[in-house]
């Protein structure tokens, strides 16, 4: 992880979500909306808003489906990235 890429990622972390998973779940709407993001910011920080949605197996999920690495997970909120190789 280059320096410009760890400060990135502290911004991110600093921020509140980009993007908000709420209670219609995993959408594709939501997938591409992410996908988006990681295109042009290359991170970007995800809030699970209903608490039915499990917070341990949607980040993964997430990650998978949209071809990027989950970084970091804080109860309902979780950070990913994309891989270096885009």
């Amino acid at each position: 992880m280059t320096s410009e890429t760890r400060r990135n990622l502290k911004d991110v972390i600093a921020e509140g979500a980009e993007i908000r998973i709420g209670k219609r779940g995993l959408t594709e709407g939501v997938k591409e909306e992410i996908r988006r993001h990681l295109k042009d910011h290359g991170t970007v920080k995800v809030k699970l808003l209903d608490k039915s949605l499990d917070r341990r197996e949607i980040p993964e999920i997430v990650a998978r489906e949209t071809e990027s690495e989950l970084v970091e997970v804080r109860g309902r909120t979780f950070i990913l990235r994309r891989h270096d190789s885009y």
